[in-house]
């Protein structure tokens, strides 16, 4: 799989954020990186194997909205962002979210098709306890390979500290490849 990146665009990203070439990674590897950055390290999740990593992939919302965030409400239903505005651009949206407004919804994503391929990773482990019933789930996309571009990602959960008026299940989504998936040199992904 091939991401596609604006030539001038992947220059800048390598430059400014030290993005590198997505490389094969282990959740010992994905932690290490965490806690050398000061990262959050609990609710972190990766998908359970190649074939659910490679569908979402294959997702056309799922792909517009990598390396941003996946908002879905209470139903799981996904309702888009903003895609005009910058990746990182959804720290007011999610401050602002509230239970009793409505939200236009995207047929094509639902929170269920991403929750039964991912699964929990790392030392402290995510868990339910964060709300069993979330008014919403906001699903941020990361990786190693993106560098120092995982600060404006990681940013988000200042967003749902602030939101006094919701229940925001945040889930911190990994989208390197692992080792243990044995991939075959086309299912890698990278830059173009």
């Amino acid at each position: 799989m091939i991401l596609s990146v604006a030539p001038g665009c992947k220059t800048v990203m390598k430059l400014k954020y030290g993005m590198a070439e997505p490389k094969m990674e282990t959740s010992e590897s994905l932690i290490s990186f965490l806690e050398k950055y000061k990262f959050p390290t609990g609710d972190m999740y990766m998908f359970t194997d190649s074939a659910s990593y490679l569908q979402a992939l294959r997702n056309p919302l799922f792909i517009k909205n990598l390396l941003s965030h996946l908002t879905f409400d209470r139903d799981g239903l996904f309702f888009p962002r903003d895609t005009t505005q910058c990746q990182w651009s959804g720290y007011d949206v999610i401050k602002a979210l509230h239970p009793d407004s409505s939200y236009k919804s995207l047929p094509g994503l639902n929170l269920d098709q991403i929750l039964k391929h991912i699964q929990p990773f790392g030392r402290n482990q995510a868990h339910d306890s964060i709300v069993k019933n979330p008014d919403f789930t906001v699903i941020v996309t990361w990786g190693k390979f993106i560098g120092g571009y995982n600060y404006r990602l990681f940013a988000l959960s200042g967003a749902v500290k602030e939101n006094k008026t919701t229940r925001i299940r945040l889930i911190w989504l990994n989208i390197d490849m692992q080792k243990s998936w044995h991939l075959s040199k086309n299912e890698k992904i990278a830059f173009k």
